[in-house]
């Protein structure tokens, strides 16, 4: 027995060896890693986009109160219903624009568009030109902006949209 406990007090009197971890490799390697994805990270464009579908007309939000209330003016409403023009706007499966009508008549282009509305300012001598915008729901909205900068660029006082569902037919002449 006498063996066995020299033995066992010789494990006892040596040290535990140490487990050396090399830290400084590996921190290394973790900014070469990151330094690299840094460097190479490029945003994915497919992910980045959205389709919405905004609402047709906005949602009436509540005012915060900012002080009295004061009589507005009244408004001077030119009760002339033949300077408002009917335009409408229609799509094809892309959202692209397909066809353009002014009241009854179909138009080329945009600007045909424009120059018919010119010659219905000139004939207005001076009273204001509006149009109903009616487009199609799926029109996209890069297209609608065209149709409402042809009008603008026309010299339409008052461009209002009209829901496509709820549009009366305009009658002959091109007003509603």
């Amino acid at each position: 027995m006498t063996a066995m406990a020299s033995r066992s007090a010789r494990r006892r009197q040596e040290t535990p060896e140490e487990v050396q971890f090399p830290v400084t490799p590996m921190l290394d390697m973790a900014f070469q890693l990151l330094a690299f994805f840094v460097l190479t990270f490029q945003s994915p464009s497919g992910e980045t986009h959205l389709d919405l579908d905004l609402p047709a007309t906005p949602a009436a939000l509540p005012g915060a109160p900012q002080g009295e209330a004061r009589p507005a003016p009244a408004r001077q409403v030119d009760t002339d219903l033949e300077n408002d023009l009917w335009v409408r706007a229609e799509a094809n499966d892309l959202g692209d624009l397909k066809a353009l009508r002014l009241g009854d008549a179909p138009l080329a282009d945009l600007p045909t568009l424009s120059e018919r509305l010119r010659r219905y300012a000139r004939l207005l001598e001076g009273r204001p030109l509006r149009v109903r915008l009616v487009a199609d729901d799926r029109l996209r909205y890069e297209e609608a902006a065209r149709v409402i900068a042809a009008c603008s660029a026309a010299g339409v006082a008052a461009i209002r949209l009209s829901d496509p569902a709820s549009a009366t037919p305009p009658t002959a002449g091109g007003s509603p």
